[in-house]
């Protein structure tokens, strides 16, 4: 990856208005989750899950590619 992607997603990583927007996602998906039945509300609980779980790779993405574009060390000897 080039280093001007690398630099958007770290961008992005340290945006803090991206950042709350992706906390209240996740935040409400979780307090929905927990108000539901789960017997009752199965497929709910599930799109609830997804949308955590969207959110989290959302941000595992982005430390990706931030990494991937920073220089790497040499190996050294421990």
């Amino acid at each position: 990856m080039t280093d001007t992607f690398s630099a958007e997603a770290a961008s992005l990583r340290d945006n803090e208005a991206f950042q709350a927007a992706l906390d209240g996602v996740r935040d409400a998906a979780l307090e929905r989750m927990a108000s539901l039945k789960p017997r009752e509300d199965v497929d709910a609980i599930i799109e609830c899950q997804a949308t955590v779980k969207v959110v989290d790779e959302i941000r595992a993405d982005l430390e990706r590619f931030v990494r991937s574009g920073r220089k790497r060390k040499p190996a050294g000897l421990a």
